[in-house]
C-alpha cells in the first residue's frame, strides 16, 4: 500500500564544516538535537540553502524525495529544478504556519520542519524537474 507523501523544508547550511553536506548529495545530516526525524521513505523535500551556501545562496535548487532516514541522516533522491525558489518566492507562497516555522531558521541551518502540501506546490509553480 502507498501512503501519502508528507511534504518538508531540509535547511542547508554552509557544506564546509566537518559532517555537513552539498544540496546535491542526496544525503544531509540535520540537527542531531531534533532526531529522531519523521521522514520516510518516500516523503518530499524542498531542499533550502541558507545565506552561508554560496552556491545557492537562500533559495531552493532542487527537490529530494527520501529513500532512507536513518538516526543521523537522510538520505533522499535529489531531483533539480528548471529554477531555483528564491526566499521571496518562498515568502510569498507559504501558508502563514509554514511561514512562522521558515523564520525559525536563524537558529539552526541544519534542520528540517513539515510543511504542508499546498505551501509546497505554491512554491514548486509552473517549474518542472531537470531529469
Amino acid at each position: 500500500m502507498i501512503n501519502n507523501p508528507s511534504f518538508y523544508v531540509t535547511v542547508f547550511g554552509d557544506p564546509k564544516p566537518p559532517g555537513k553536506d552539498k544540496v546535491e548529495s542526496g544525503i544531509h545530516h540535520p540537527d542531531e538535537n531534533r532526531s529522531p526525524y519523521p521522514t520516510k521513505p518516500g516523503d518530499i523535500l524542498l531542499l533550502y540553502c541558507t545565506g552561508s551556501y554560496h552556491d545557492h545562496f537562500m533559495q531552493v535548487p532542487g527537490i529530494g524525495v527520501v529513500i532512507e532516514t536513518k538516526s543521523t541522516s537522510i538520505h533522499f533522491r535529489y531531483l533539480p529544478l528548471s529554477k531555483p525558489i528564491s526566499k521571496y518566492e518562498i515568502d510569498a507562497s507559504f501558508d502563514d504556519d509554514d511561514k512562522e516555522k521558515l523564520k525559525l531558521i536563524r537558529f539552526s541551518s541544519h534542520w528540517l520542519f513539515k510543511i504542508s502540501k499546498n505551501s509546497f506546490s505554491k512554491a514548486i509553480g509552473e517549474r518542472f524537474i531537470v531529469w
